[in-house]
């Protein structure tokens, strides 16, 4: 896995509304992410890829310019891990496997499955500090256990 400046995690956001691509951006730069995007539409945030492989994505299901699920398969056969905004939008079965956010979540939500698709091959999928989060303990991804960032 690459690391953003200073070893953070990079995480791509596909968010085609300006105040929650912001407050998205806000939430994961508080807990020590580095952040590719808002974007728009899944042209935009699959141009990105090669320019800025992101660590994590976290994907709106309905974008500028029609559904995600390009952007998804791109994600996914780049082996990137990935979240979705989902809503009320019907997402099919293929991302069964795939954390689903409703649209009303708090940042813990997207910490907690940034921190949990961040880990390592090898590494179990489970945050080590997830019951901090869970808790709502204060917790910036530079506090999580290095064989979960490297």
């Amino acid at each position: 896995m690459e690391n953003g400046t200073e070893g953070r995690p990079v995480v791509l956001v596909a968010e085609p509304q300006a105040l929650p691509g912001i407050w998205l951006e806000d939430s994961l730069a508080d807990a020590g992410c580095a952040v590719s995007g808002p974007y728009g539409t899944g042209g935009d945030a699959i141009g990105s890829l090669d320019t800025k492989r992101p660590d994590f994505a976290v994907v709106s299901v309905d974008l500028n310019e029609g559904p995600c699920f390009p952007l998804a398969c791109a994600l996914r056969r780049r082996g990137i891990p990935f979240a979705l905004i989902a809503g009320n939008a019907r997402v099919p079965k293929a991302f069964a496997d795939v954390p689903l956010l409703g649209r009303l979540f708090d940042a813990r939500d997207i910490v907690s499955a940034v921190t949990a698709g961040c880990a390592v091959p090898g590494c179990p999928r489970a945050c080590p500090m997830l019951g901090r989060i869970t808790a709502g303990q204060e917790l910036a991804l530079d506090q999580c256990p290095t064989a979960c960032r490297a």
